[in-house]
This record gives C-alpha cells, structure tokens and sequence, in this order.
C-alpha cells in the first residue's frame, strides 16, 4: 500500500502520530533512501553515447575542403544544440567532446595554456556551452583529453616548451615519461576541474601519455568532479580509469543478415564514418548492424563500463558526413521503441549472454530491469515458426506471464527443457529485433 493510500488512515490517530508515521513511511521509501547517483554510477550503466572529434586542425570546414586554420573561427563555428539535438536523436545519454587535441589546441580560454600557446586557445568557452546545451536535454558531458600530444608539435613549439621548463631537452618525437610535461599536464587538469568540475560527468583520457601518474591525474579529476567517470583509451583497468573502454576501428562487420555479434564487457568507442574527425566519408554501418551491436552489447556479461560510444563528428560548418544524421535518428526510432528493455536494465543473470557470438543464446540475447521483476528478450535470431523455445533460466527463476513489449501478449508454456513462447496469430517476428517482456514470479 502507497504512502498516500496510508494517509487518510493516519488522520484517524491525530495529528502528531500521523505526521511522524507519515515521515517515517517517506524515510523508508526506495526514493528517500537512495541519493542522488554519482556520475560514474550513472555512467556505469549508461548504453550509449556520442563521442565528437571536433578537432582544429583535422576537422574539415566541409566535405573535401581543407580545416579552417583559425581557431576562434572553428571554435565559433560549432553549433552546440545541433550537437546535443543528434545525441538526443540516436537516444545518446552521453557525449564525450576533444577539449584538446593535435598540438593541444584547447576549445576553451585556457590561461595554462594561452600563456604559452595563444593561437592555441580559443576564446570561446565551448565546454560551457556545450554543457548548458546538454544539460537542457539532460545528457551529461564527458572531456576527452589528452595527456601527451608533443608528437604533433612543431620544432619551434617543442624549443619554447624546452625553454620555458615545460619538456625536457631529450625529447625528440617519441613518447616518454617526462616531469617537467607532466606537471603541464596536471595543471592544464587542474584549470579544467577548476573551471568544469560540477558541469561535468567525467574524463576519457587518451592512451599516447608521457607516463603521467595515473593515481595524481585519478585524484585531480575527481577532486572537483567527485565519482568522475574516467576512461583511459586501450581498455585498461588502472588508474586513472574508473571504467574500462577504448577506441575501435571496424569493430563490427557490416552484414545486413540477422546475427550475433561478439562484444566486449568494456565500453566500445567505434568509429561509424571515416574517420575520428569529420572527413570526406560516409556512414559505414547499416541503422540495423548498429543497433543490434548496441543490444548484443549492453547485455554482454560484466557490462557496467558505458555501453557503446558512437564516434562521429560535423564538419565545421555543422554538417555531418553523407548518412550519419538519417542513420542516427534511424537507430535512435529504434531505440525509443524499445527503451524500457535497454535502459535501465542489467545483462540478464536468467540468460546470460558472453563476449563471443557463440556464448550468446541462439535467438539472441537478454537483459532483466533493475528491480529484476521483468526479463527482456531480445529475439535478434527468430524461428521459423510462431514459436521461439527457450531454457530453463540460468538462475533458477520462473515466469508467470509473457507479452511483446507495450503489446499483446504471448503464450507461454513450461516443458522439460524450458519455456516455449507463442506469438499472438497475428503477429510476426520483427527482422532486427523482437522484444518479449517476461514477467518474473
């Protein structure tokens, strides 16, 4: 019975005892008890985001044109809200965004790093405005950063790091660990925590370091975003990584067939046009191949790290590559519909699905609702018939009614091996993925 149901009641024993029960009762309601999550918990169990290589100096101004070569004309050039209505679109909850890159050219007024390098820094504080324009759509902002980009660097940019202190005199193109770069670095982290940390969710580091120390980085971060979802790129597990990811190439094969795809327990950045920046590519994947990689994924065994981050990027003249915005909206119809079998669940512990296509059930794989009273089956690989057989669930749980989701409902049967499920006569198998909602006993 509901707080409210109570309440009526409660005015019979008097006032003083009907309030006391009646905070008593909104203390121990799941909703009183839980606070407000952390962003790495959010992030832990996000399914999908947007990863935007808007970078100076590699981003296009526009299909087969050259990248503009002022960097407050590029950095005023990227429409914020364009870019947060797409992660809205394919159903992103995140988006990560280059706040620097190639030759540490920063998206924001940095003062670390405008002192050295002013036609480095641009004077528009993209971060924050991308972040004003995320939070409106309530999608959180992650900073992809750099720890070690000198290998991009000019020879004059390199002799005035030399001069000024910041890089040792032996470096010569190649990665190293160095502390003289190092302690650029954590002040660069530091003036973003400064200026950021309560406007963002997190880090995703990239893997071409100088050896920085990873528990000093792990402690700048979170000292002013605290619980900060940090990524460091090639699937690590040490500090300063919080969660576990990396980028991806090709990950995935275009096939327009049904079938099962492997998967990683980490998060998975992949590449969907040609490039990590805008180039003259195209969308490489079909709506279909990314959302049933999406599902094959968020319901892979161990998968708390993320999801599936789509890398692709607008030219700086906010077009996108040829079939990424139509793709996009396509996956996110996809999602929407079926959004109460991906987000807020869990890989399914009643079929449990693994990392390699063959450690995946046969017709596709499932995932449970947090409160672990539904099982969600996604039927990526349908019967021929009108029945799908099933096995006994791997945690021993029973069912006690199934139904397509938000629709009618299936027959469901108990044998030796399992459960036989029937659709309804007039239904039929959706080609990329039938979702069957099994209620838990």
């Amino acid at each position: 019975m509901s707080c409210r149901a109570i309440w009526p009641r409660c005015l019979l024993l008097g006032a003083p005892l009907a309030v006391a029960l009646w905070f008593f009762l909104s203390a121990m309601s799941p909703g009183a008890q839980q606070a407000k999550a952390l962003p790495r918990q959010e992030l832990a169990n996000a399914k999908l985001g947007l990863f935007v290589h808007y970078v100076f100096g590699k981003t296009e101004a526009a299909p087969g044109k050259p990248p503009m070569q002022n960097v407050d004309a590029f950095a005023d050039a990227l429409d914020v809200n364009g870019i947060a209505r797409m992660a809205k679109t394919m159903g992103a909850q995140y988006v990560v965004l280059t706040s620097m890159h190639w030759r540490m050219t920063l998206l924001f007024p940095s003062r670390v790093w405008g002192g050295l390098f002013p036609d480095h820094v641009a004077k528009r504080d993209l971060i924050r405005d991308l972040a004003r324009a995320l939070s409106r759509e309530h999608i959180q902002l992650v900073l992809y950063v750099h720890p070690d980009d000198r290998h991009d660097f000019t020879k004059p940019m390199l002799q005035k790091l030399i001069n000024a202190g910041h890089c040792s005199p032996s470096f010569h193109g190649g990665e190293l660990r160095d502390a003289q770069w190092n302690r650029l670095y954590y002040r660069l982290l530091e003036e973003i925590g400064q200026r950021y940390g309560k406007e963002i969710a997190g880090y995703w580091e990239d893997d071409e370091g100088g050896g920085s120390d990873g528990a000093k980085v792990q402690s700048i971060m979170e000292r002013y975003t605290p619980g900060a979802a940090i990524w460091v790129n090639g699937n690590v597990s040490h500090a300063p990584a919080t969660l576990v990811g990396g980028e991806n190439w090709k990950l995935f094969d275009h096939d327009p067939e049904p079938h099962l795809y492997n998967t990683s327990a980490h998060q998975a950045a992949v590449v969907i046009a040609k490039d990590w920046w805008a180039s003259e590519g195209k969308l490489e994947y079909t709506p279909a191949s990314l959302y049933r990689f999406l599902i094959c994924t968020i319901a892979t065994r161990g998968q708390r790290n993320g999801g599936v981050l789509y890398s692709t990027s607008p030219f700086s003249n906010d077009q996108w590559e040829a079939g990424v915005p139509e793709g996009l909206a396509a996956l996110g119809q996809r999602v929407k519909a079926n959004a109460p079998a991906i987000y807020n669940t869990v890989p399914s512990r009643a079929y449990v699905s693994g990392e390699a296509a063959q450690a995946k059930p046969r017709w596709g794989v499932a995932v449970d609702s947090v409160d672990g009273r539904t099982v969600y089956l996604h039927v990526l690989m349908p019967p021929s018939g009108q029945t799908l057989e099933i096995a006994k669930p791997a945690n021993g749980v029973a069912f006690s009614g199934a139904a397509l989701l938000g629709g009618e409902a299936v027959k469901i049967q108990t044998d030796p091996s399992g459960y036989r499920l029937t659709l309804p006569p007039a239904a039929t198998w959706d080609k990329v993925d039938t979702v069957i909602a099994l209620r838990v006993k």
